[in-house]
């Protein structure tokens, strides 16, 4: 082993006590992300909260070994936990996101945390609450609905009795029933060196008419207004596997003159921030239909 390197402590899961997985992730600009994953127990542990630091090749990594934990619904949770590094009892707090509040644990002296997969990818602004019309999307493409948290299969007129009543849970693991956020999952995996990186080889198909819908600028199809509904993880599978290789070509940049960014982006009305507002008060209006 080189002089200096560190090792990696083999963590035991709060919840089971049963070691947990190890997964150096990739961060941007070639750091390492550490990750320990639980996957009976659907838990990711992040040293101070560090799931912000992801590249793309880091989620897709990431992604893969949480479609890899599909399986029975995880046990019931404990009472207490403690933090796996430093031993301290861990405080629930309850994050806000895009989605709203997450609860989590974190430990108060080392700052780490511990949260469901659901909830990982809420705090990064992946997912986004399933509606009425995501069901009717679904049931147009003969798909059953999901929980994005455990994969089990839901019944679909109990997910459209909780969504009236407003807590739309999965009956194995109660987690929310939430889907990805296309628009925002694509920013988050189109990226290496804190650079994005090119979407062109990744359009994603419309199930209604098989137009190409842009990831990027929208989560329904331009043509026949379609939604882009994924419920489940292993939906992203093809997707994953066209966007490593195209990652893995991306080269670090080296230091560009002051400026030339903004130069470049000059007359393209798609980088400004009004453009994206739009695009993201349209698929709320959508959304809401």
């Amino acid at each position: 082993m080189p002089a200096g390197a560190s090792v990696h402590k083999t963590l035991q899961c709060p919840q089971c006590r049963q070691p947990m997985t190890a997964l150096p992730l990739e961060g941007h600009y070639g750091n390492t992300v550490h990750t320990d994953l639980c996957a009976p127990c659907r838990l990711v542990w992040l040293d101070e909260l560090e799931a912000v630091n992801l590249s793309g090749l880091g989620w897709v990594s990431l992604l893969r070994r949480l479609q890899q934990a599909r399986g029975d619904a995880p046990p019931s949770a404990v009472a207490a936990c403690d933090c796996p590094r430093c031993g301290a009892t861990l405080k629930p707090v309850h994050n806000l996101t895009v989605m709203g509040r997450f609860g989590e644990l974190e430990c108060p002296r080392c700052r780490g945390g511990l949260a469901g997969f659901a909830a990982l990818l809420a705090r990064r602004g992946l997912v986004r609450a399933m509606t009425r019309r995501d069901l009717d999307a679904l049931k147009t493409e003969n798909r059953e609905p999901a929980c994005l948290n455990c994969g089990a299969g839901l019944e679909r007129e109990a997910c459209a009795r909780g969504l009236l009543d407003r807590d739309a849970r999965c009956g194995y693991c109660t987690s929310p029933l939430l889907v990805m956020d296309m628009p925002r999952f694509f920013t988050a995996l189109l990226s290496r060196h804190a650079e994005p990186v090119s979407a062109e080889r990744l359009a994603w198909p419309c199930r209604a008419c098989g137009a190409t819908v842009e990831p990027t600028q929208g989560a329904a199809c331009v043509d026949c207004g379609h939604p882009v509904v994924v419920p489940a993880l292993i939906d992203l599978s093809p997707l994953l596997d066209r966007a490593e290789p195209l990652l893995r070509g991306t080269a670090a940049r080296g230091a560009r003159p002051h400026g030339s960014r903004l130069r470049e982006q000059r007359g393209d009305y798609r980088t400004t921030g009004l453009y994206r507002l739009l695009l993201r008060l349209k698929d709320f209006v959508l959304n809401r239909s």
